[in-house]
């Protein structure tokens, strides 16, 4: 009895290696899916905001009856902005890229398409985020046999 009163209270350093092992391999497969999934939020969020902009510029186009071998109808953040609710077409993009906006129209009187300077970036595995469904305009792609997603040649984009 006395032996066990004279021992110490605490844990090993087997003990505490094997928690701090454990804790390793959790974090080691919590941090990649998270950062994984995070940057996919941003990125569509990104889709969001760029279907919002193109919304906001087919809005315009209508008020300014834009048609074909019309006048061209240069961008105007302001008048943009006024069909914009939560967003500006000042605000960066989620995934930290910038877009790139484009006149209202073109000269076959379509609306033209806004993007974002990240879809091409590498979206992990080799697969960029276009690829992937992230950081586009998806009403105007399509997607392939693979589920790839592919700029859709119907459309003009800003450049």
């Amino acid at each position: 009895m006395s032996n066990l009163m004279n021992r110490k209270r605490g844990f090993t350093l087997v003990e505490i290696m094997i928690v701090l092992a454990i804790i390793g391999l959790i974090v080691s497969i919590a941090v990649p899916a998270f950062l994984k999934n995070r940057r996919d939020a941003q990125g569509s969020a990104c889709n969001g905001q760029l279907d919002s902009i193109f919304s906001a510029k087919e809005q315009v186009a209508f008020k300014k009856n834009v048609r074909i071998n019309g006048p061209i109808i240069p961008f105007n953040a302001d008048e943009i902005n006024s069909y914009l609710r939560g967003t500006s077409v000042d605000d960066p993009c989620p995934g930290g890229g910038a877009y790139t906006i484009g006149d209202i129209n073109d000269a076959n009187g379509q609306v033209i398409i806004p993007i974002c300077d990240q879809s091409g970036e590498d979206g992990g595995g080799g697969v960029t985020f276009e690829q992937q469904g992230l950081h586009i305009h998806r009403r105007s792609y399509t997607q392939d046999g693979n589920g790839d997603y592919a700029q859709n040649t119907n459309y003009t984009f800003a450049s």
